[in-house]
């Protein structure tokens, strides 16, 4: 049931004698027959009999329609004063406000403009009539923005809830194809995701391995060479040695010059040991021809050791052992490389299949540390992504499905729903409540009818044409009360019921703020 007002000063209104007229005005339609132009009263007699019980409970979005009805009792407008046309009169009232309007471009026009200034005050509108055919001329001048809902309309046609819902689930599908696609290279077993990540892993293996067998290869072509070196290069290690002799004598030949040289000078300054200056200075000239010598030997010996080292060199490259040595050292490395970029293009195709909104998680280097750390991150992606692709896929399917599951949320979101005054009690309505009711051709409504929408709306707008002939031949159904009336009823009352449609009866006792007409 939808929510009401409660009053906790004042006890909630009754009036058991009203109510039991209605009840009675129902059982008079079963047994007369429907009103012209309504419905067969025994399909819409439960729904009738569900709407009085609302009223009689005080269940009603309009917490005033029962002394409304009964009584005549209209809400007070509190508000700002309304403008002077009809629309703006028809919105300020707080409860019921009658037009009186003859069929035509001017009613049309009217209702239409109620309608749009409603939904774009964000009020929900429920629009009926004793027949659904009689709102299309409205509806289809709606702006296209409102979402409207016609849960008469058979079939798919448009404004239908079938419709409505194929257009919801189009629109879903829509939004969630690019995550479908997204998602997709990661459904199937296995999938291409699963399939470029194993590639990326074996790869890798393969990679490491390869460049272990490459290690192996280098360090065989060091030791070859090593061995090579040591079997070629005796004349290079004598060589070698004659270098490290010349150098030493150098060298010591250099550091007599040096003593001899601070002799003289001590030599020269002292006036004791003067005397030996002379032969100190021609020691000191021999120790420097000796020792540029020693100094011309030691470069000419160390330019036949590099040139010695340079023969060695040529002879360990040309030596056999070291140049098959070589070769598989050259050949592994890259085999590895080669394996190394398997595997960085297994990264590239699989990075591409991961989502955009995983393009953080998706970076790496491409280094077998990089590449690893990709592999091991996006084994830990691949079931959930793996889980997202399989219930978004069943997702969408259920979702591609006709289903009814939807019509009840369109009908509670619905900008307009346009119905036929008995299907407002259907079932599939529950407790959804509207701010406005505009009820078309009411004087062809009789108020147990007119019920069903009624109960379900804060205000209503009842469109008119007075004048127009009764419902039920007057004195048949005065027949039938004089023959049913129950003491204590009042027959007048119950003959209006049967006689006059909602209109005219709510019109006989409205205020002047509560009525209008147009067209005329």
């Amino acid at each position: 049931m939808a929510s009401t007002l409660v009053d906790l000063e004042h006890p909630p209104y009754r009036n058991e004698g009203f109510c039991a007229a209605l009840e009675l005005a129902v059982a008079a339609g079963r047994e007369l027959g429907p009103a012209p132009g309504g419905r067969d009263a025994g399909l819409g007699e439960r729904i009738q009999r569900e709407a009085i019980l609302r009223l009689r409970t005080g269940a009603t979005v309009n917490p005033g329609l029962l002394p409304l009805l009964a009584e005549g009792r209209f809400a007070e407008d509190r508000g700002d004063p309304p403008g002077p046309d009809e629309v703006s009169r028809a919105l300020a009232v707080p409860d019921v406000f009658c037009l009186s309007a003859p069929p035509g471009a001017a009613r049309t026009a009217t209702v239409l403009e109620i309608v749009r200034a409603a939904t774009a005050r964000g009020e929900r509108v429920l629009y009926a009539a004793p027949r659904p055919p009689a709102v299309e001329a409205v509806l289809s001048r709606l702006p296209p923005g409102a979402l409207v809902i016609r849960p008469g309309q058979p079939g798919a046609g448009p404004g239908s809830l079938a419709a409505a819902a194929a257009d919801v689930q189009q629109r879903i599908l829509a939004r969630s194809q690019a995550a479908a696609r997204s998602l997709e290279p990661w459904l199937g077993e296995p999938s291409p995701a699963l399939g470029w990540l194993r590639r990326l892993t074996t790869a890798l293996g393969e990679a490491a391995e390869a460049r272990e067998r490459a290690d192996r290869a280098e360090a065989h072509r060091v030791a070859a060479e090593a061995a090579a070196r040591e079997r070629l290069g005796a004349a290079a290690r004598e060589r070698e040695q004659a270098v490290r002799a010349a150098q030493a004598a150098a060298d010591q030949a250099a550091d007599q010059v040096g003593q001899l040289t601070v002799a003289v000078r001590r030599a020269e300054a002292s006036r004791l040991h003067r005397w030996r200056t002379a032969g100190l200075r021609r020691r000191l000239g021999e120790a420097v021809r000796s020792a540029a010598a020693a100094r011309s030997r030691f470069f000419q010996t160390h330019a036949l050791y590099e040139e010695s080292a340079r023969q060695l060199t040529q002879e360990v490259h040309r030596d056999s052992t070291v140049r098959a040595a070589a070769d598989r050292a050259a050949f592994a490395d890259v085999a590895a490389r080669r394996a190394l970029d398997a595997a960085e293009r297994a990264a590239h195709h699989l990075t591409r299949l991961l989502p955009a909104a995983l393009a953080g998680i998706a970076s790496w280097s491409a280094d077998p540390e990089g590449l690893a750390a990709l592999a091991v991150r996006c084994q830990e992606l691949e079931p959930v992504l793996r889980g997202r692709a399989g219930l978004l896929r069943e997702w969408r399917q259920r979702a591609a499905r006709p289903t009814r599951q939807l019509h009840a949320e369109l009908l509670r979101y619905a900008d307009v729903v346009a119905t036929a005054c008995l299907d407002a009690g259907r079932p599939e309505y529950g407790d959804l409540a509207f701010d406005l009711l505009i009820l078309e051709d009411a004087t062809r409504v009789p108020v147990p009818e007119a019920l069903a929408p009624l109960v379900r709306a804060r205000r209503a707008v009842l469109i008119g044409e007075p004048g127009r002939p009764p419902l039920r031949d007057p004195e048949v159904a005065r027949a039938w009360v004089a023959a049913r009336c129950p003491a204590g009823a009042d027959p007048g009352e119950l003959t209006a019921l049967l006689t006059a449609g909602v209109f005219e009866l709510v019109a006989a006792r409205a205020p002047a703020r509560n009525l209008a007409e147009t067209g005329w």
